[in-house]
C-alpha cells in the first residue's frame, strides 16, 4: 500500500501543471542568472565562473528559501486533500495501514517539492551551452558543466531543506487540518532565517548564526568566505563541517518532528472541530411589512464601505497569521536592537533613525508576507464557505468592497508598525536615549513605506480578481514581486515610474532631516497612489460577482458594469495620474536627465574609443588655485570663481588643454588666450586651443566659473553633496577634470571585451628602475604635484563654511559669513568644502588647534575624538617627524555617506561613522581611536608622502596609515586584545581574496585593491614590528619619509620602502620580505597535542606537537604547499579566556610534524600556536588548545 499511495501522491501531481510551472520559474532564474549580468542570484563576480559550484550552490540555497512556497503547496495538499473533498471517512474506513498512508503522503511530497529544483540545474546546463556562442556572455566566464555540484546541491541543500521544511507543514496540517496554520509554519522557517542572517552580523557569533540558520545559507557563506576564485570554480563544500554539522543539526530536527507527526496522527481525527449545537427556545415569528422601500444614496455607499471595512479588518487582526506575524516581527526587531553590530564589534546609540531602520529591516518582509496573504484570503473567504453568491447578489458597488480590503490591509500593517514603534522607543528609553524623533517613524512610515505597500495590494487584488484561482494567484503574486526589477534591470528602465510603489529615498540625517528627496517623494507617492486607484477601479469592473465567468467574459462583461459615475471616476484619476505623470516626467527626464545603466556604459566606452588618442598628450600642471566659493544652502546652489596657475613642466610646448565637464555643473571658462575647439556633450570632453603655445616652464593663468543650480526633482533621492545642512563638496565637483582620465574607462574586463576594447591594466606595472610613469602620482594622476591653496567661502548667516588650512580671515557680507583659508604647506589638489550649523570644541596641543565642528545633537564623543587626535599627534611626531599644518580639524557631514577622509589638516567625518557610537564600555573595542589614528596618519602618509601612479602605490598610504592606526591602538591596548583588530583586518584581507576581479597581487604590487593594502598590509607590517621590532619598522617608515617628504617627481614606489626596510631585518629573518612583501603566502597551524607534567620545584613541563604547512598561492588562489623555515611564536595562557598570555616563545619551524618542550614557572591552561594571531592563516580555531593535564 505504501508504493500505491507514493506513486499516486506523484502521478496526481504531474498531471497537474504546477511542478511544471515551478521547475519553469526556477530553470527561468538560473538560466537568466548564469546567461546575464541583468539577473543576479547569488552574483558571479570577478573571475568566478558564472556556472561554477560555488553559484550552483548559491543559487540551491537562495532559490529554496524562496521553494518554501512549493513546499507549502505539496506538503500542504498530501496531508489535507482527502480532509478537503471529504473523502477522509471513505478512506480511513477500508484497510489500511497509517504507516503506508503517511510515509506514502509524505514521501510523495518530498520528492514533488524537490522535483521542481530540477530546473535550475535545467536552467545552468542550457545556460552554459547556449549563452556563450549566443554572445550573451564571455565563454571565459563559463567552466565546465558541474554535474558534481548538481547532486551534491542537490543532497546538501535541496533534499535537507524541503524536507525539514516538509516536516514542519505537514505536521502543522495533519494536527490542525488548517492550512492557514500551515502556512504560519512556513513563515517560523523564514524568520528563523532572518534572525540566523542578525547573529552573523559580527564575526564574533558567525557559527552561532550558521548553526541556527534553517536553510544553511549562513553556513555555507562561512564555511567558503576564505575560498579564492580558483577554489569557488573547482571546489565542492566539505561534508565534514560547519556545513556538514548545520545539515545534520536541522535533518535530526526534522526527523524528530517527523516522527512526532506520525504518532500524532490518526485516520480519527475529522478537519476541525464541531460546536455543539444550541437548542433553540421555539419562538413564534411575526413578520411586520416595511413602512416603505430602502433608498440606496451616497450615505448608503459609505455605510457600506464602513460596514465593510470594519469586517475585514477584524477578519485580519483577529487572524491567528496577523497574531502570529505580530509576535514573529517583535522577536526579530528585539534581536536586530540588541545583535546588530556595526563596526568591530560595537553598536552606535540608539538615535532615531537608527531605531527605525532596524524597525525597517524587521517588518518589511512582514508587510509583503501580509500584502500576498490577505490579498488573496479577503478575495477568496466568502467563496470557499459559498457565501459568495449571497454577498455579491447584495446591493454594493464592487469598488468600496474592493477599496475596504486594501484600506483594511494598510490599517492591519499600520498598527503593526506602530507597534513596533512602540517597542523601539521602549528600547531608547530603556538605553537612557531621550531625544526621540516621533516625526521621523510617522513620516518615514507616511512617505516610505505605506504608499509602496498600498500600490502593491492594489496589485495584488486586481491579480486575484482577474486568475480568479487562489493558489495560482499566490503564485502569480510572488513570481511578479520578485521578477519586476529583474525584468526592469534586463529592459535596462531606471525610472521609477516604472517600478510598482517606487519613491525617492528620505533617508533621515539629523543634520539635515529628510533631504533634497523629500518633494519628489511626495509627488511619486500621490502619483503611485492613484495609480492604485485606478488598478482598484480596473478590479472592479473585472470582478467576478456571482456565478464563475472566465476573464474573456468578464471583458466582455465591463460594458454592463459602466455607468456615468463609474465612467467619471476613471476619467477623473486617469486624468490625475497623467497630469502627476507628466510633472514627474519633466523634472526626472527633462530638467534633470540621468543615464541608465547600457547608457553609461555605452558612453565609457565612446569616451575611450573617441579620446583616448590624447591620453599622453602633454598638459601643463597645476601648482596654484585660488578658489572663491558662494554656497547657498536653502536654495541649494553653488556659485564658485576659480583661478588656476598652471605650469609647463614638459621639455615640449603645448598648444591644447584637454577637459572633461561634469554635466551637473555650468562651467565656463575665462581663458583670453584660448578658444575651444571642440566640445562632445555626450561625455563632457573639450578641447581649448591657445592661440600662443605654453612654452617649456612658462606658466598659464586662467579662470574658471561652475555653478551647480537646483532644479525640481530627479529619479532618485538628489544631489547629496549639496544639502540645506551639511554640504559636502571636493575641488573635483567644483573643477572640470584636467585632461584625459582613463578613469572614466571600463574596468571589468568582460564588459571591455563586449565593447570591442582591448584589455586594461588597472594601473601601470611596477619596475625595478623607475621611468615616466612615476612623474604621476596616483592621487593626482598626473594633474599636479605639491599645489599652494587658498579659499575665500561664504555661507548663509547661520552656517560655518571650512575648507583645509589655516583660517586667516573670518568676515560678514550681505548678512553672510565669510571666511578665508590658506593650506599652511603645498599640498596634494585633494580639497574639501563643508558648510553646516556647527557647535565647536577646540583644544590645542603643542601650538596645534585640535578642533571638533560638530551637530549639537551629536556632542557625546566628542572629547574622546579630541583625545584621539591628541594620541595619534604624539605617536606620529616622535615616530615619523614633523606635522606640518597649523589645525587638525574633525568635521561632521550628514550619513548620506558613511565614510572619514583625509584632506590637508581637515578629515570629514559621517555622522555615522564615530559620532553616535556607543563606547561607554571602555573595555570595547574603541573604533573612534581607530578611524582617527588612520585618518590622522594620512597626514603624513598621502598629504607628505605619496606613491607613483604605478602598482603598489597605495602600499605607501593605505597599508601604511592603516598600521600606524593599529600601533596607536597598541599604546593603550594589551596584546591579546589586538588581536580583535588584527581579526577584523585579516577577515577583511581573506574575504576579499574570493571577490577579486582581475588577479591577487602581492602586497608590494597592489592595484588599489582594497582588501589588500588595507587588510593584509596592516596585518602584515603589525606583524612584522612583533618579529624586527617597533622601532625598526618606524625607523624604516621614518627614513622612507624623510627622503620623500613633498618631494617633487618622480615619485616613491614600494621598492624604495622596501630598499629602507631590508637593513633593518635581521638575516634570520629575510625570508620574510619575500613571504609577505613580494608574494603571495599563508600558514596553516595545528596544535595537534600538548601535555603537561609538573616537576618537583613548582614548574611545569609543558610538551606541544604541532602540524604545520606554508602556502603560496598564485593570483587566482591557486596554492602550493612549500618547504618550511619558519619562525613562529608558540604561547601559553593563564585562563580560559585566553588573556592571560604570560609566557611566548618563537621557535623554528622546518618540518610539517614538530615536538617542543617548554619550561614553565606558572600553570598553564591553554597553549597556542601563534597565540597573538599575527599570521596569515584562514583557520585560526585549531591553533589554540586545553593542555591535557
Amino acid at each position: 500500500m505504501f508504493k500505491e499511495f507514493f506513486s499516486r501522491e506523484v502521478k496526481t501531481a504531474l498531471k497537474q501543471p504546477m511542478v511544471y510551472i515551478f521547475m519553469l520559474l526556477l530553470g527561468l532564474l538560473a538560466f537568466g542568472a548564469v546567461s546575464s549580468d541583468k539577473v543576479m542570484i547569488g552574483g558571479a563576480i570577478g573571475n568566478i565562473n558564472t556556472n561554477s559550484p560555488d553559484i550552483v550552490f548559491k543559487f540551491s540555497f537562495i532559490l529554496s528559501i524562496f521553494g518554501l512556497l512549493i513546499a507549502a503547496a505539496f506538503f500542504n495538499n498530501a496531508a489535507l486533500r482527502d480532509y478537503d473533498n471529504q473523502f477522509n471517512e471513505i478512506l480511513f474506513s477500508t484497510p489500511i495501514k497509517k504507516k503506508d498512508y503517511f510515509f506514502g503522503r509524505f514521501l510523495g511530497a518530498l520528492l514533488l517539492s524537490t522535483l521542481p529544483f530540477v530546473g535550475i540545474y535545467l536552467g545552468i546546463t542550457i545556460g552554459t551551452f547556449i549563452a556563450p556562442p549566443l554572445d550573451w556572455i564571455d565563454q571565459e566566464r563559463m567552466g565546465t558543466l558541474p554535474v558534481n555540484a548538481f547532486l551534491a546541491s542537490y543532497f546538501l541543500v535541496i533534499l535537507p531543506n524541503m524536507f525539514f521544511a516538509g516536516s514542519i507543514i505537514f505536521f502543522l496540517a495533519t494536527k490542525f487540518k488548517n492550512t492557514t496554520i500551515s502556512f504560519v509554519g512556513a513563515m517560523v522557517i523564514i524568520i528563523g532565517y532572518i534572525i540566523s542572517i542578525t547573529l552573523t552580523s559580527d564575526i564574533e557569533n558567525e557559527n552561532i548564526g550558521a548553526l541556527v540558520d534553517i536553510f544553511g545559507v549562513n553556513a555555507y557563506g562561512i564555511q567558503t568566505k576564505y575560498y579564492t576564485a580558483f577554489e569557488k570554480n573547482t571546489l565542492l563544500p566539505e561534508v565534514f563541517s560547519l556545513l556538514g554539522l548545520n545539515r545534520l543539526i536541522w535533518l535530526t530536527l526534522g526527523i524528530i518532528i517527523t516522527a512526532l507527526s506520525y504518532v500524532n496522527f490518526s485516520f480519527s481525527d475529522s478537519k476541525g472541530k464541531t460546536k455543539k449545537e444550541k437548542v433553540e427556545k421555539k419562538t413564534t415569528k411575526v413578520f411586520i411589512k416595511p413602512a416603505s422601500l430602502s433608498k440606496f444614496t451616497q450615505h448608503t455607499d459609505w455605510v457600506q464601505f464602513k460596514s465593510f471595512f470594519s469586517i475585514y479588518s477584524k477578519t485580519i487582526l483577529r487572524s491567528t497569521t496577523y497574531k502570529t506575524l505580530i509576535i514573529f516581527s517583535l522577536l526579530l526587531l528585539i534581536v536586530d536592537l540588541f545583535q546588530g553590530y556595526e563596526y568591530f564589534g560595537l553598536q552606535s546609540y540608539p538615535v532615531t533613525y537608527k531605531v527605525y531602520d532596524s524597525i525597517s529591516n524587521a517588518s518589511q518582509i512582514f508587510f509583503i508576507i501580509i500584502i500576498v496573504f490577505y490579498s488573496g484570503e479577503l478575495i477568496w473567504q466568502d467563496r470557499e464557505v459559498h457565501l459568495n453568491e449571497v454577498v455579491d447578489s447584495s446591493p454594493h458597488t464592487t469598488f468600496s468592497s474592493l477599496l475596504a480590503k486594501v484600506l483594511s490591509i494598510s490599517y492591519s500593517i499600520t498598527i503593526m508598525y506602530f507597534i513596533l514603534v512602540i517597542i523601539g522607543i521602549s528600547y531608547q528609553l530603556i538605553n537612557g536615549f531621550t531625544d526621540i524623533k516621533l516625526f521621523v517613524y510617522f513620516v518615514n512610515f507616511a512617505l516610505s513605506i505605506l504608499p509602496s505597500l498600498f500600490a502593491t495590494s492594489c496589485l495584488m487584488l486586481l491579480i486575484h480578481v482577474i486568475i480568479n484561482n487562489k493558489y495560482i494567484g499566490y503564485a502569480a503574486s510572488l513570481v511578479l514581486i520578485f521578477s519586476l526589477g529583474i525584468l526592469l534591470s534586463v529592459l535596462d528602465v531606471s525610472s521609477k515610474m516604472f517600478d510598482l510603489g517606487s519613491t525617492l529615498s528620505i533617508q533621515y540625517s539629523d543634520m539635515n532631516s529628510f533631504g533634497p528627496g523629500l518633494v519628489g517623494a511626495i509627488w511619486f507617492d500621490a502619483y503611485w497612489i492613484i495609480f492604485s486607484i485606478i488598478l482598484l477601479l480596473i478590479a472592479g469592473l473585472l470582478y467576478n460577482r456571482g456565478t464563475e465567468l472566465s476573464i474573456l467574459k468578464r471583458v466582455k462583461n465591463i460594458t454592463r458594469n459602466l455607468d456615468i459615475n463609474y465612467i467619471g471616476a476613471l476619467s477623473f484619476f486617469s486624468l490625475i495620474w497623467i497630469i502627476l505623470a507628466g510633472v514627474i516626467f519633466y523634472n526626472t527626464q527633462v530638467i534633470n536627465d540621468y543615464e541608465t545603466s547600457d547608457e553609461i556604459e555605452e558612453n565609457r566606452a565612446y569616451y575611450e574609443k573617441e579620446f583616448k588618442q590624447y591620453e599622453n598628450a602633454p598638459q601643463p600642471k597645476l601648482t596654484d588655485v585660488l578658489f572663491n566659493i558662494n554656497i547657498f544652502p536653502k536654495e541649494r546652489n553653488v556659485y564658485s570663481v576659480t583661478d588656476l596657475t598652471f605650469k609647463n613642466q614638459t621639455d615640449v610646448a603645448i598648444d591644447t588643454l584637454f577637459f572633461t565637464l561634469n554635466s551637473d555643473w555650468d562651467t565656463e571658462f575665462v581663458l583670453p588666450n584660448g578658444k575651444e575647439v571642440f566640445y562632445d556633450e555626450k561625455t563632457g570632453f573639450k578641447k581649448i586651443a591657445l592661440a600662443k603655445s605654453l612654452q617649456p616652464n612658462e606658466v598659464l593663468k586662467y579662470t574658471i566659473k561652475s555653478n551647480y543650480i537646483s532644479e525640481g526633482f530627479e529619479n532618485n533621492r538628489g544631489n547629496t553633496s549639496i544639502v540645506e545642512n551639511g554640504t559636502f563638496l571636493n575641488n573635483s565637483d567644483i573643477l572640470p577634470s584636467f585632461g584625459y582620465q582613463s578613469g572614466f574607462e571600463l574596468s571589468d574586463k568582460y564588459k571591455r571585451k563586449e565593447y570591442d576594447l582591448a584589455p586594461k591594466e588597472r594601473v601601470p606595472a611596477l619596475n625595478e628602475h623607475c621611468g615616466p610613469e612615476c612623474d604621476s602620482n596616483y592621487l593626482t594622476n598626473g594633474i599636479s604635484d605639491w599645489v599652494n591653496i587658498e579659499t575665500h567661502i561664504s555661507t548663509s548667516s547661520d552656517q560655518i563654511a571650512i575648507a583645509p588650512g589655516s583660517l586667516i580671515k573670518e568676515w560678514k557680507k550681505d548678512n553672510r559669513n565669510c571666511f578665508t583659508y590658506r593650506v599652511d604647506h603645498a599640498s596634494q589638489a585633494f580639497m574639501s568644502f563643508i558648510s553646516a550649523r556647527y557647535e565647536v570644541k577646540r583644544k590645542i596641543w603643542n601650538g596645534i588647534d585640535i578642533e571638533i565642528y560638530y551637530d549639537k545633537q551629536h556632542a557625546v564623543n566628542v572629547d574622546k575624538m579630541i583625545t584621539a587626535v591628541e594620541k595619534s599627534l604624539d605617536y606620529y611626531t616622535t615616530n615619523f617627524g614633523p606635522y606640518f599644518h597649523n589645525q587638525a580639524r574633525i568635521i561632521e557631514f550628514p550619513r548620506y555617506a558613511t565614510f572619514a577622509q583625509a584632506f590637508p589638516g581637515t578629515m570629514p567625518y559621517s555622522e555615522a561613522f564615530g559620532f553616535i557610537v556607543d563606547l561607554e564600555d571602555e573595555e570595547g573595542n574603541n573604533v573612534i581611536d581607530a578611524v582617527i589614528a588612520h585618518e590622522m596618519a594620512h597626514q603624513w602618509w598621502a598629504h607628505q608622502e605619496v606613491g607613483a601612479n604605478v602598482q603598489g602605490g597605495t602600499m605607501l598610504t593605505e597599508s601604511f596609515s592603516e598600521y600606524a592606526s593599529l600601533m596607536v591602538m597598541k599604546q593603550t591596548t594589551s596584546p591579546i586584545k589586538m588581536k580583535d583588530f588584527l581579526k577584523y583586518d585579516l577577515n577583511r584581507y581573506l574575504g576579499g581574496r574570493g571577490g577579486e576581479r582581475e588577479k591577487e597581487l602581492p602586497l608590494y604590487k597592489v592595484e588599489n585593491q582594497q582588501y589588500i593594502h588595507y587588510g593584509k598590509g596592516s596585518v602584515i607590517l603589525y606583524a612584522l614590528q612583533e618579529y624586527i621590532g617597533e622601532d625598526s619598522v618606524n625607523a624604516a617608515l621614518s627614513s622612507f619619509l624623510d627622503e620623500f617628504r613633498y618631494k617633487e617627481p618622480p615619485y616613491p614606489t614600494s621598492n624604495d620602502f622596501l630598499r629602507h626596510l631590508e637593513p633593518r631585518v635581521p638575516d634570520s629573518l629575510n625570508y620574510l620580505i619575500d613571504d609577505w612583501f613580494k608574494e603571495i603566502t599563508l600558514y596553516d597551524y595545528r596544535l595537534k597535542s600538548s601535555t603537561l607534567d609538573e616537576l618537583g620545584d613548582s614548574t611545569y613541563k609543558v610538551t606541544v606537537t604541532i602540524d604545520s604547512k606554508k602556502i603560496k598561492s598564485d593570483s587566482i588562489g591557486n596554492e602550493t604547499t612549500v618547504a618550511l623555515n619558519e619562525w613562529v611564536d608558540i604561547g601559553f595562557f593563564g585562563d580560559d579566556d585566553e588573556e592571560d598570555l604570560f609566557y611566548t616563545e618563537r621557535v623554528k619551524v622546518d618540518k610539517e610534524n614538530s615536538t617542543y618542550e617548554f619550561i614553565l614557572d606558572k600553570l598553564p591552561i591553554k597553549a597556542g600556536i601563534d597565540p597573538k594571531r599575527l599570521l596569515i592563516e584562514r583557520v585560526y580555531d585549531d591553533n589554540i588548545k586545553k593542555i591535557d593535564q
